[in-house]
């Protein structure tokens, strides 16, 4: 398999826009739930609605995409890197499932049960995600430039 299926790649794009949306509702929420938390009325905006129905899609789309990796694997890698470089990519690989599956439970345990530790949870992994995005990118480019590899080809769908 030198590319990853149709659905792997319509998954992790699908999760990436999500996530970017995440950050457009991100504001709201944490007002909504520092107000909630001091006993004060919270109103019905909707992008509070919004990041907690998109987190719940963005957890269940995870499970899937984690399920179809399992089902389907993944392209060969490369060969022109050293190798510890693969055990990296399976690390951050793997955290970012682990994540974008605790973000959600976190999340809802904060907003659902008012409890300040899942939400101090949730920002942690919130900042961890982050950094990790900024790893898989660097990957990508060091990829792309360094090991003259198209990596990103094998998550792009192809012309025909």
């Amino acid at each position: 398999m030198s590319k990853y299926s149709r659905a792997q790649m319509i998954l992790h794009w699908a999760i990436f826009v999500l996530i970017v949306t995440q950050f457009a509702f991100h504001d709201a929420i944490v007002d909504a739930f520092e107000a909630m938390i001091k006993g004060n009325p919270t109103s019905t905006n909707p992008m509070v609605s919004a990041h907690l129905g998109v987190g719940g899609v963005i957890g269940i789309l995870t499970a899937l995409r984690l399920w179809l990796r399992m089902e389907t694997g993944t392209p060969e890698k490369s060969g022109n890197h050293p190798e510890i470089f693969d055990h990296l990519a399976n690390t951050v690989h793997y955290s970012f499932y682990a994540l974008l599956l605790l973000l959600p439970i976190t999340g809802g345990f904060a907003w659902y049960q008012g409890s300040e530790g899942a939400a101090n949870a949730h920002t942690i992994l919130r900042a961890v995600l982050i950094l990790l995005v900024l790893v898989h990118i660097g990957a990508a480019f060091l990829h792309l430039f360094i090991w003259r590899y198209n990596v990103l080809a094998r998550m792009w769908p192809s012309r025909n």
